[in-house]
């Protein structure tokens, strides 16, 4: 293992002993003023916001202070190098705040209407404390110096990186091409067609051949590799390289039919940051120019995705319902998780016990499959759904809401405080990146972060994906 494996802007680059050992330093971490200046624009949204005499106003006072903030950290951050921002705990502050308070930088009338100030305060404070919990919790796990043997799973071939690239792709894809007889035709008809109504969309209970869906989480491992990939492209052939663009492009196309903008935009950053924190040497050019058109894409997409998710994409073309005056949205907007979260603070505790450790439980429980387990929970003894009164869609309320429902404020600053320091132990995975199949298992783990924020429910099954891939290598799967 030598020097030129890294990047060269590490924030401290690895040395190398006389018997060949090498030794990193530090992992990337957060900068102690970064975070004095998150905590300082928290702590302002908290006291600022009251003044605001509408919902929107509120909230909108607290995006505007939070993001500043957030802004000031990354600055701070990224003084230690352009490798320290590719952190967990970083994805996961821009996760949230993406979820929660982004969509109020732009008009939100719509917001004034579903709830009142009362409300939004309540959600607003439990917001700003899982963010004061995502914040302190990454300092609680140092990134200590790396052991003087660095244990790490040794480069592979280009070769053998295609190889495991389709080899996902295909276990990945097999239980849709299954449900429609391998009929690529019919493949992209169901995609763009509306959305659950899909031929391989699971049933309540499943089944031993639903079992076989489980394998589409391998599909999530192939946008970081498709990144590390993309810097190694001269080692592939020309089949090879438009096998894996091909492959790629199915995969967000995929994402992007399905309607569901977190698993579409975590595609595009998992095979962003693959990319990038594989690249020899970083400049404006390779650097920033794919940063800004990633942002641009999945901005415009996520826009369109929210308007033909219930009538499916081909519907939404066919019957040009982007041109029609009042069928679509004339604001930027997210999913109004805030409007979700006060229904449940003000369920819990007046009207609900907290669920205690039965959030915890469920959150275990959740990826074993119930042909395996057919006593298997159906879930939590109230569901979200349940509380805000939702009949026959899904409704998410983030970490946050699920915390909250399991013990309160405690709940909410408790898993905020874990997930911090999970974060953080996770980008201790960075210092042992002596190897591109290193580095695809470290940008995995951002798509569990980022899912996370979501729904702390999926944590387990993303993942799943990770475990596959370090199963892999361990036992030699992959040479």
């Amino acid at each position: 293992m030598t020097q030129s494996h890294y990047p060269s802007n590490l924030p401290i680059q690895p040395t190398v002993e006389p018997n060949g050992v090498t030794r990193l330093l530090l992992a990337p971490h957060p900068t102690l003023s970064g975070t004095s200046c998150l905590l300082a624009g928290l702590i302002l949204a908290f006291t600022l916001y009251p003044s605001a005499a509408t919902p929107t106003g509120m909230a909108r006072i607290s995006a505007i202070a939070v993001g500043i903030a957030l802004l000031i950290n990354i600055f701070f951050d990224s003084r230690k190098g352009f490798y320290n921002l590719f952190r967990t705990d970083l994805l996961c502050l821009l996760g949230l705040y993406g979820l929660t308070l982004l969509e109020f930088l732009f008009p939100q009338e719509e917001f004034n209407l579903a709830v009142d100030t009362i409300q939004t305060a309540q959600s607003l404070d439990m917001v700003l404390l899982g963010m004061a919990g995502l914040a302190l919790g990454r300092h609680l796990v140092k990134p200590k110096p790396s052991a003087s043997q660095v244990k790490n799973f040794g480069n592979i071939s280009s070769s053998t990186l295609f190889r495991l690239f389709v080899i996902s792709a295909s276990l990945g894809f097999l239980y849709m091409l299954l449900s429609v007889q391998f009929n690529p035709i019919a493949l992209i008809n169901a995609m763009i067609g509306p959305r659950f109504a899909e031929p391989w969309a699971r049933g309540k209970y499943g089944g031993w051949f639903v079992f076989l869906s489980e394998l589409a989480l391998l599909i999530h491992a192939i946008p970081p590799m498709f990144g590390v990939m993309w810097n190694r492209r001269n080692n592939l052939s020309n089949l090879q390289k438009w096998t894996t663009v091909g492959i790629f492009g199915l995969v967000l196309f995929q994402g992007f039919t399905s309607g569901t903008r977190n698993i579409f935009v975590v595609y595009v950053a998992t095979a962003l940051i693959g990319y990038l924190i594989t690249l020899p040497r970083h400049t404006l050019r390779n650097t920033l120019f794919p940063v800004l058109m990633a942002v641009v894409m999945t901005s415009f997409l996520s826009y369109h995705m929210l308007e033909f998710r219930g009538i499916g994409l081909h519907n939404y073309i066919t019957r040009q319902v982007y041109l029609q005056q009042g069928e679509t949205r004339e604001t930027f907007s997210v999913d109004y998780n805030l409007m979700s979260l006060g229904p449940v603070i003000e369920a819990f505790p007046e009207q609900h016990n907290f669920l205690g450790s039965e959030v915890i439980s469920w959150a275990l429980v959740k990826p074993i499959p119930r042909v395996l387990w057919p006593g298997k929970p159906e879930g939590l003894s109230i569901s979200i759904e349940e509380v805000v009164g939702a009949d026959g869609w899904t409704v998410a309320t983030t970490f946050i809401g699920e915390s909250y429902m399991m013990a309160g404020e405690f709940g909410v600053l408790a898993m905020a405080l874990f997930f911090g320091s999970l974060a953080a132990w996770w980008n201790r995975r960075a210092i042992r990146g002596s190897s591109d199949y290193d580095l695809v298992i470290y940008a995995l783990g951002f798509f569990g972060a980022a899912i996370t924020m979501r729904s702390m429910f999926w944590l387990t099954t993303a993942i799943l994906p990770v475990i596959a891939l370090v199963i892999f290598r361990k036992f030699r799967l992959v040479r």
